[in-house]
């Protein structure tokens, strides 16, 4: 019987950069719209998949969705900046804070690999309005090109080498079968990944077999870490949490123990970006205890096309109704919105990575030590990477099965 066990991943950042103070307040409110949508989007997810693993990258699904942002005009882009929490930021800086954040996610420390990157492939026929191209490549630094997109097998192995590519081989095959050779017009892709070592690793030798008892069906044997030192801890009223730093200090883990009787799916009801917001950033402190965290792999692709229109994107994947006059002169619409992603944990450290691909067709010190706590992953759980530089999550998911 599968192991069942739920996880979310998220990558958040403050900036450190020297910006201007209008530069840095839409940055901050881009950060705060990623988290929020990330939230949407992970709990739509999990409804439309109840008992599913998932894993996602709500940053990469949002810079794509910005990117096509740019072209679209009316309702169309009403509901696309309602469902992206970012109609109270301006074109012109909401543009900026995505350059802004994308600079950020490409640091130049060496004790960890972070990178994004984007692209955009058009048919040779097809007459995109300049600006659109212009904005997209000044703002997101995309690669644009030309394809023959009648030649399907050629149009999808460049993009699929491209995700490939970008993500150290992890995201293969991402455009298989999504090439249509009479109606496909434009692609647009945003492509994240990353690889951190664990500021303090777990003992390879402490490492054994442990039951995980899965939100339903039988219990299986694990490989579970363990660790204990003093951690940066939080009791929150229902879970436990716990930040596993990575090296160099920006990047960390969040992972989320909901209590015995309770599960990820009740503690995602009541989080969202402002409460994350708030009990990351200053609800934790530090404590003696034992952190027992099993070792996993997860890769899956998923189809966005329903949940964002479940969560009120809908004119944009009509073919009579949506607006896409910034890009092209003529109709165009959104056909498929396609993500595949990746997470690997272990005793060094974690490798995640995502592509999304769019077509269109604390606290106060205590006088005496507490009790160490214990922290067993043997159940559903949630967990989140998080940078401490942009405050926005990156990677998301739910995982009821390994």
């Amino acid at each position: 019987m599968k192991t069942k066990l739920c996880l979310l991943i998220a990558v958040v950042w403050t900036a450190g950069l020297q910006i201007n103070s209008a530069a840095e307040s839409d940055l901050s409110k881009l950060a705060a719209a990623n988290n929020t949508f990330a939230f949407k989007l992970l709990k739509q997810l999990v409804t439309e998949q109840p008992g599913a693993s998932i894993f996602v990258s709500p940053y990469s699904a949002a810079t794509a969705l910005q990117m096509v942002g740019n072209g679209a005009a009316g309702q169309t882009k009403t509901e696309m900046q309602q469902v992206l929490e970012t109609a109270g930021i301006s074109a012109a800086g909401l543009n900026a804070a995505c350059k802004a954040a994308s600079d950020l996610l490409n640091p130049k420390d060496t004790n960890v690999i972070l990178t994004t990157a984007n692209a955009l492939w058009y048919r040779q026929s097809a007459q995109i309005k300049p600006d659109f191209l212009a904005a997209n490549q000044k703002f997101f630094a995309s690669t644009v090109k030309a394809l023959d997109f009648a030649n399907v097998p050629a149009a999808e192995n460049e993009i699929n080498q491209w995700a490939s590519d970008q993500t150290h081989g992890r995201i293969t095959g991402i455009a298989n079968g999504m090439i249509d050779p009479l109606y496909t017009d434009l692609v647009l892709a945003n492509a994240i990944y990353f690889k951190g070592k664990w500021l303090d690793p777990f003992d390879k030798n402490l490492t054994k077999e442990r039951p995980f008892h899965p939100a339903a069906g039988a219990v299986k044997n694990l490989p579970m870490m363990e660790m204990s030192k003093k951690f940066t801890y939080r009791k929150g009223s229902g879970y436990q949490a716990v930040r596993l730093p990575y090296m160099g200090g920006d990047l960390a883990m969040y992972v989320f123990l909901p209590d015995p009787g309770s599960s990820p799916a009740k503690l995602l009801q009541i989080m969202d970006g402002d409460k994350w917001r708030r009990v990351t950033v200053s609800g934790f402190s530090e404590h003696d205890g034992l952190v027992v965290l099993p070792k996993f792999k997860l890769e899956n692709t998923l189809e966005l096309n329903r949940p964002l229109e479940a969560l009120g994107m809908k004119t944009a994947f009509n073919q009579k109704q949506a607006d896409f006059s910034g890009m092209f002169n003529d109709l165009h619409f959104i056909s498929e919105v396609r993500q595949k992603a990746f997470v690997e944990l272990n005793e060094e450290g974690t490798e995640a990575a995502a592509v999304t691909v769019i077509l269109m067709a604390g606290g106060m010190p205590e006088m005496n030590p507490p009790k160490p706590f214990e922290m067993i992953v043997d159940r559903p759980f949630l967990f989140a990477i998080v940078d401490a530089r942009s405050e926005m999550i990156l990677f998301m998911g739910v995982v009821n099965g390994l």
